[in-house]
């Protein structure tokens, strides 16, 4: 084990902050408990946030660590929003009682301002909110899922083949935004 992982993860375990490590069987999040030149003992974490257990990883089967990366940050995130991230799903009023299609959805979507998943046919899927719709495309107001704006992109309707509302990603994405907003 080298200096700058020694320090790394000595930075990590006093502030009791998550890593992300690399081995070759995946990867691992978690907290770091306690560590040696062989052995490092981590407090398990999904990528839901969600605390698992506790397991050990032996540092030679370590190839990378990552810590205080975006990915990092938004596990930590949802970590501590679990009220918000998995609370009860938000879908507008009145889903229920009309033949819908993938045009009314995304006009619906336009209308209350919400942020949904666009699955595509291309497995292009994007975050975002719908600015305009048309009759054969939409126009999208996207976001990453680290909640930074990435632009606008015009769409085929007939390209869009699910239309999500309110999952763990939407909410994560709307409450990082929200809270990225000026007071």
């Amino acid at each position: 084990m080298g200096a700058l992982l020694t320090d790394l993860l000595q930075r990590a375990q006093r502030s009791r902050r998550i890593v992300a490590l690399q081995t070759g069987g995946g990867m691992f999040l978690g907290y770091v408990l306690s560590f040696n030149p062989e052995l490092l003992v981590l407090r398990a974490i999904t990528r839901q946030g969600l605390l698992t257990g506790v397991r050990s990883i032996s540092l030679s089967e370590v190839t990378q660590v990552h810590f205080d990366d975006k990915y990092v940050r938004l596990i930590e995130f949802k970590e501590h929003n679990p009220e918000v991230v998995y609370g009860v799903a938000a879908a507008p009023e009145g889903l229920d009682q009309q033949y819908l299609t993938i045009p009314a959805l995304l006009q619906r979507a336009q209308e209350v301002r919400q942020l949904v998943l666009l699955e595509t046919m291309t497995d292009n899927d994007l975050y975002g909110y719908i600015t305009r719709v048309t009759e054969d495309e939409l126009l999208v107001e996207v976001y990453t899922q680290y909640g930074e704006a990435d632009g606008h992109t015009v769409l085929d309707l007939d390209s869009v083949r699910n239309v999500v509302w309110s999952d763990e990603d939407t909410r994560t994405i709307e409450l990082l935004l929200k809270q990225q907003r000026p007071a």
